[in-house]
Protein backbone atom coordinates (compact mmCIF):
# COMPACT_ATOMS: atom_id res chain seq x y z
CA UNK A 1 0.00 0.00 0.00
CA UNK A 2 1.25 3.47 -0.93
CA UNK A 3 1.30 5.01 2.57
CA UNK A 4 1.93 1.92 4.69
CA UNK A 5 5.25 3.36 5.84
CA UNK A 6 3.42 6.10 7.80
CA UNK A 7 -0.17 4.91 8.22
CA UNK A 8 -1.14 4.61 11.91
CA UNK A 9 2.44 5.45 12.97
CA UNK A 10 3.07 8.26 15.43
CA UNK A 11 4.88 11.44 14.43
CA UNK A 12 5.86 14.15 16.90
CA UNK A 13 5.89 17.62 15.35
CA UNK A 14 7.46 20.38 17.45
CA UNK A 15 6.17 23.83 16.68
CA UNK A 16 3.43 21.79 15.08
CA UNK A 17 0.57 24.25 15.48
CA UNK A 18 1.94 27.06 13.33
CA UNK A 19 3.76 27.78 10.10
CA UNK A 20 5.88 25.00 8.62
CA UNK A 21 5.10 22.77 11.61
CA UNK A 22 1.38 23.18 10.96
CA UNK A 23 1.96 22.26 7.34
CA UNK A 24 3.81 19.09 8.36
CA UNK A 25 1.07 18.22 10.86
CA UNK A 26 -1.60 18.51 8.18
CA UNK A 27 0.40 16.70 5.51
CA UNK A 28 1.37 13.71 7.65
CA UNK A 29 -2.17 13.44 9.06
CA UNK A 30 -3.48 13.30 5.48
CA UNK A 31 -1.11 10.37 4.86
CA UNK A 32 -2.59 8.49 7.80
CA UNK A 33 -0.16 9.23 10.61
CA UNK A 34 -1.15 9.83 14.20
CA UNK A 35 0.13 13.35 14.73
CA UNK A 36 1.25 14.57 18.14
CA UNK A 37 1.43 18.35 17.96
CA UNK A 38 3.90 19.90 20.41
CA UNK A 39 3.47 23.65 20.78
CA UNK A 40 2.89 26.40 23.35
CA UNK A 41 -0.06 28.03 21.61
CA UNK A 42 -3.13 26.30 23.04
CA UNK A 43 -5.64 28.01 20.76
CA UNK A 44 -3.78 27.18 17.56
CA UNK A 45 -3.01 23.65 18.76
CA UNK A 46 -6.60 22.83 19.66
CA UNK A 47 -7.95 24.41 16.48
CA UNK A 48 -5.51 22.39 14.39
CA UNK A 49 -6.56 19.14 16.08
CA UNK A 50 -10.17 20.01 15.28
CA UNK A 51 -9.28 20.72 11.64
CA UNK A 52 -7.35 17.47 11.24
CA UNK A 53 -10.14 15.43 12.80
CA UNK A 54 -12.77 17.11 10.62
CA UNK A 55 -10.72 16.24 7.53
CA UNK A 56 -10.47 12.58 8.48
CA UNK A 57 -7.12 12.52 10.27
CA UNK A 58 -5.96 11.93 13.81
CA UNK A 59 -4.08 14.39 16.00
CA UNK A 60 -3.39 15.19 19.62
CA UNK A 61 -2.14 18.49 21.01
CA UNK A 62 0.36 18.53 23.88
CA UNK A 63 1.39 21.88 25.30
CA UNK A 64 5.17 21.67 25.32
CA UNK A 65 8.01 24.09 25.97
CA UNK A 66 10.67 22.32 23.92
CA UNK A 67 13.44 24.11 25.82
CA UNK A 68 12.52 22.21 29.02
CA UNK A 69 13.58 18.58 29.52
CA UNK A 70 10.65 17.75 31.82
CA UNK A 71 8.16 19.06 29.26
CA UNK A 72 9.76 16.91 26.57
CA UNK A 73 9.58 13.87 28.84
CA UNK A 74 5.87 14.51 29.32
CA UNK A 75 5.43 14.90 25.56
CA UNK A 76 7.17 11.60 24.92
CA UNK A 77 5.09 9.71 27.47
CA UNK A 78 1.85 11.00 25.96
CA UNK A 79 3.06 10.24 22.43
CA UNK A 80 3.93 6.65 23.44
CA UNK A 81 0.32 6.16 24.52
CA UNK A 82 -0.78 6.95 20.96
CA UNK A 83 1.16 4.05 19.42
CA UNK A 84 4.44 3.33 17.70
CA UNK A 85 6.59 6.47 17.43
CA UNK A 86 8.47 6.37 14.13
CA UNK A 87 8.93 10.00 13.12
CA UNK A 88 10.05 13.35 14.51
CA UNK A 89 9.76 16.70 12.80
CA UNK A 90 11.75 19.36 14.67
CA UNK A 91 10.17 22.58 13.43
CA UNK A 92 9.92 24.80 16.50
CA UNK A 93 11.71 28.09 15.91
CA UNK A 94 11.71 31.85 16.25
CA UNK A 95 13.06 34.80 14.30
CA UNK A 96 15.35 37.33 15.96
CA UNK A 97 17.28 40.28 14.63
CA UNK A 98 20.55 41.98 15.47
CA UNK A 99 24.23 42.45 14.66
CA UNK A 100 27.18 41.40 16.84
CA UNK A 101 26.80 44.75 18.63
CA UNK A 102 23.04 44.94 19.00
CA UNK A 103 22.32 41.28 19.80
CA UNK A 104 21.97 40.99 23.54
CA UNK A 105 23.02 37.92 25.49
CA UNK A 106 19.34 37.29 26.25
CA UNK A 107 18.44 37.36 22.54
CA UNK A 108 21.38 35.11 21.68
CA UNK A 109 20.44 32.59 24.36
CA UNK A 110 16.73 32.34 23.54
CA UNK A 111 17.50 32.03 19.81
CA UNK A 112 19.93 29.20 20.41
CA UNK A 113 17.63 27.54 22.96
CA UNK A 114 14.58 27.46 20.69
CA UNK A 115 16.16 27.09 17.25
CA UNK A 116 19.02 24.71 18.02
CA UNK A 117 19.22 23.35 21.57
CA UNK A 118 15.57 22.28 21.54
CA UNK A 119 16.25 20.06 18.52
CA UNK A 120 19.01 18.32 20.43
CA UNK A 121 16.86 18.02 23.56
CA UNK A 122 13.83 16.59 21.80
CA UNK A 123 15.85 14.19 19.65
CA UNK A 124 17.88 13.15 22.71
CA UNK A 125 14.71 11.72 24.24
CA UNK A 126 12.72 10.73 21.16
CA UNK A 127 15.39 9.03 19.02
CA UNK A 128 15.89 6.10 21.44
CA UNK A 129 12.15 5.42 21.27
CA UNK A 130 12.19 5.49 17.46
CA UNK A 131 15.13 3.08 17.47
CA UNK A 132 13.28 0.80 19.88
CA UNK A 133 10.47 0.74 17.33
CA UNK A 134 12.77 -0.45 14.57
CA UNK A 135 13.84 2.90 13.15
CA UNK A 136 12.16 5.72 11.27
CA UNK A 137 13.05 9.28 10.39
CA UNK A 138 13.90 12.70 11.79
CA UNK A 139 13.47 15.90 9.81
CA UNK A 140 14.88 19.13 11.19
CA UNK A 141 13.89 22.54 9.88
CA UNK A 142 16.83 24.84 9.21
CA UNK A 143 16.89 27.78 6.79
CA UNK A 144 18.58 28.88 3.59
CA UNK A 145 20.19 31.44 5.87
CA UNK A 146 22.40 28.65 7.18
CA UNK A 147 24.31 29.19 3.93
CA UNK A 148 23.55 32.71 2.74
CA UNK A 149 22.21 35.45 4.97
CA UNK A 150 20.58 38.82 4.98
CA UNK A 151 21.97 41.52 7.24
CA UNK A 152 21.00 41.90 10.91
CA UNK A 153 20.21 38.23 11.67
CA UNK A 154 23.36 37.15 13.50
CA UNK A 155 21.85 34.81 16.11
CA UNK A 156 19.14 33.43 13.82
CA UNK A 157 21.49 32.53 10.95
CA UNK A 158 24.04 31.07 13.35
CA UNK A 159 21.41 28.87 14.99
CA UNK A 160 20.20 27.62 11.61
CA UNK A 161 23.76 26.78 10.53
CA UNK A 162 24.01 24.77 13.73
CA UNK A 163 20.93 22.79 12.73
CA UNK A 164 22.69 21.74 9.52
CA UNK A 165 25.70 20.46 11.50
CA UNK A 166 23.44 18.75 14.04
CA UNK A 167 21.60 17.00 11.22
CA UNK A 168 24.80 15.88 9.51
CA UNK A 169 26.17 14.39 12.74
CA UNK A 170 22.89 12.65 13.59
CA UNK A 171 22.65 11.28 10.08
CA UNK A 172 26.14 9.80 10.20
CA UNK A 173 25.72 8.38 13.69
CA UNK A 174 22.48 6.54 12.90
CA UNK A 175 22.70 5.74 9.18
CA UNK A 176 23.39 2.08 9.90
CA UNK A 177 20.66 1.84 12.53
CA UNK A 178 17.59 2.44 10.40
CA UNK A 179 17.17 6.13 11.22
CA UNK A 180 16.90 8.62 8.35
CA UNK A 181 18.00 12.09 9.47
CA UNK A 182 17.91 15.07 7.12
CA UNK A 183 16.96 18.72 7.27
CA UNK A 184 15.20 21.28 5.10
CA UNK A 185 16.51 24.78 4.47
CA UNK A 186 13.54 26.85 3.30
CA UNK A 187 13.58 30.29 1.77
CA UNK A 188 10.85 32.77 2.72
CA UNK A 189 7.72 30.85 3.65
CA UNK A 190 4.30 32.36 4.38
CA UNK A 191 4.18 31.75 8.12
CA UNK A 192 3.17 33.85 11.13
CA UNK A 193 6.89 34.19 11.90
CA UNK A 194 7.61 35.60 8.44
CA UNK A 195 4.67 37.96 8.67
CA UNK A 196 5.89 39.14 12.07
CA UNK A 197 9.27 39.86 10.53
CA UNK A 198 7.69 41.69 7.59
CA UNK A 199 5.68 43.87 9.94
CA UNK A 200 8.92 45.02 11.57
CA UNK A 201 10.03 46.47 8.24
CA UNK A 202 6.88 48.33 7.16
CA UNK A 203 3.59 47.44 5.51
CA UNK A 204 3.29 43.65 5.91
CA UNK A 205 1.82 42.84 2.50
CA UNK A 206 4.15 45.21 0.65
CA UNK A 207 7.21 43.74 2.34
CA UNK A 208 6.09 40.15 1.70
CA UNK A 209 5.55 40.94 -1.98
CA UNK A 210 9.01 42.54 -2.09
CA UNK A 211 10.61 39.54 -0.43
CA UNK A 212 8.78 37.26 -2.84
CA UNK A 213 10.21 39.16 -5.80
CA UNK A 214 13.73 38.30 -4.61
CA UNK A 215 13.01 34.63 -5.26
CA UNK A 216 13.54 33.58 -8.91
CA UNK A 217 10.25 31.71 -8.67
CA UNK A 218 8.60 35.11 -8.12
CA UNK A 219 6.92 34.51 -4.77
CA UNK A 220 7.41 33.24 -1.25
CA UNK A 221 6.69 29.60 -0.51
CA UNK A 222 3.91 27.92 1.44
CA UNK A 223 4.10 25.65 4.49
CA UNK A 224 2.43 22.94 2.40
CA UNK A 225 5.30 22.97 -0.10
CA UNK A 226 7.85 22.45 2.67
CA UNK A 227 5.65 19.78 4.24
CA UNK A 228 5.75 17.83 0.98
CA UNK A 229 9.55 17.85 1.14
CA UNK A 230 9.40 16.73 4.78
CA UNK A 231 7.11 13.81 4.01
CA UNK A 232 9.45 12.72 1.21
CA UNK A 233 12.45 12.82 3.56
CA UNK A 234 10.58 10.61 6.03
CA UNK A 235 9.59 8.09 3.37
CA UNK A 236 11.41 5.01 2.07
CA UNK A 237 12.10 6.99 -1.11
CA UNK A 238 14.72 8.98 0.84
CA UNK A 239 16.40 5.93 2.39
CA UNK A 240 19.77 6.61 0.69
CA UNK A 241 19.94 10.22 1.96
CA UNK A 242 22.10 10.69 5.05
CA UNK A 243 22.43 13.93 7.01
CA UNK A 244 21.56 16.11 4.03
CA UNK A 245 20.47 19.74 4.02
CA UNK A 246 17.81 20.08 1.34
CA UNK A 247 17.43 23.65 0.11
CA UNK A 248 13.84 24.47 -0.83
CA UNK A 249 14.02 28.21 -1.33
CA UNK A 250 12.50 29.12 -4.69
CA UNK A 251 16.04 29.86 -5.91
CA UNK A 252 16.68 32.58 -3.30
CA UNK A 253 20.04 31.30 -2.15
CA UNK A 254 21.38 31.09 -5.71
CA UNK A 255 20.83 34.77 -6.49
CA UNK A 256 23.32 37.60 -6.10
CA UNK A 257 21.09 40.49 -5.12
Amino acid sequence: MENEWIKDKVIIVTGGASGIGEGISKETASLGAKVVIADINDERGENLVKYIEETGGYAKYVKTDVTKAKAITNLLEIAKEEGEIKFLANSAGLQTYGTIESTTEETWDITMDVNLKSMYMVAHQVVPEILNNGGGAVVNISSVQAFTSQKNVLAYATSKAGVVALTRCMGLDYASKGLQVNCICPGSIDTPMLRYGAAQHGDEEVIIKKWGSHHPIGRIGTPQEIAKVASFLMSPSAAFMVGQAIIADGGLGSVIL
